[in-house]
């Protein structure tokens, strides 16, 4: 049993099909079946249970395959110590963010560091906080851009900026001639949210309480549909200021007295090996992004 062996087990446990694994492995269907074959021969167990249509793991399986997963990652781990043992300012390094913040916030981020450190090569990444954060504890993302607070005892985190909250509603909006205004005098309005996974709807019920609002079946999956329904007199909504545009001459952005907010943060694996230069990332990176 091999590396590459402990690589195909983790390949058609997450595939939960031989085809699927095979071309993830970039290797034929007969040829992983019988790396898998030999693999439970040699250990004397079942990993994986072969039914008509799928695959599933056995109880043993699955406590072979987090070991497995755990020797691949500390493999990379290794990988990546000799990879920048000389030069850590050079070669690949990826970066996430979540939906509501990479297109706003990414762009000039990664301008910046380029600048800084030319030898870097940018790799970028927007998923949902819950995948990214998957990435990260698997190594397999360098680091990422996320709302605080990150409870994992697994990864450190360095504050940024402070992202606060303003109230968008349509220009014709009769609250749209205020210039500040109380979470509480807006209740019974329609609220536009994000669909469930994107982190901003969980922030946007923390500050509103979704009970004293008008909630329709409608759920965005970007900022810039929400934009698009305020827009058009849909409802209102909560908009970072990042994603605030200045040109957005149909909308009115009004300030809201209790100054809610959200805290984003450079967060990184504690036992990845580029830690110094996150330090310094986040150094670089610790203010408000350019509007």
């Amino acid at each position: 049993m091999n590396l590459r062996d402990l690589g195909y087990l983790v390949a058609v446990a997450d595939c939960r099909n031989f085809s699927q694994a095979a071309s993830q492995c970039a290797i034929s269907q007969p040829t992983l079946s019988t790396q898998i074959k030999k693999v439970e021969d040699y250990l004397g167990v079942l990993i994986f249970l072969r039914e008509k249509n799928q695959v599933s793991v056995t109880e043993l399986g699955e406590e072979i395959v987090k070991v497995a997963r755990r020797v691949l990652t500390d493999i990379q781990h290794i990988r990546q110590i000799a990879a920048h043992a000389h030069n850590p300012y050079s070669g690949k390094l990826s970066l996430g963010a979540f939906p509501s913040l990479a297109s706003y916030v990414l762009p000039e981020y990664v301008f910046r560091i380029k600048q800084h450190f030319p030898d870097l090569k940018m790799l970028v990444v927007e998923e949902k906080t819950h995948a990214l954060m998957g990435l990260l504890l698997g190594m397999k993302l360098d680091a990422a851009l996320l709302a605080m607070p990150v409870e994992h005892e697994e990864l450190e985190c360095r504050a940024l900026f402070e992202d606060p909250f303003m109230l968008a509603v349509c220009a014709e909006h009769p609250l749209a001639k205020l210039k500040e205004v109380e979470i509480n005098a807006i209740e019974r309005e329609n609220l536009l949210l994000l669909d469930e996974g994107h982190c901003l709807r969980d922030q946007v019920l923390k500050l509103c309480n979704p009970s004293r609002f008008i909630e329709d079946d409608f759920r965005a999956s970007s900022l810039e549909t929400l934009r698009f329904m305020v827009k058009n007199g849909g409802g209102i909504t909560l908009m970072p200021s990042v994603a605030i545009q200045a040109e957005d001459s149909d909308i009115c952005y009004i300030d809201i007295r209790q100054q809610p907010s959200r805290t984003i943060a450079l967060v990184w694996h504690k036992d990845h090996p580029r830690k110094k230069l996150f330090e310094e990332l986040a150094g670089l990176l610790a203010y408000k992004p350019l509007a």
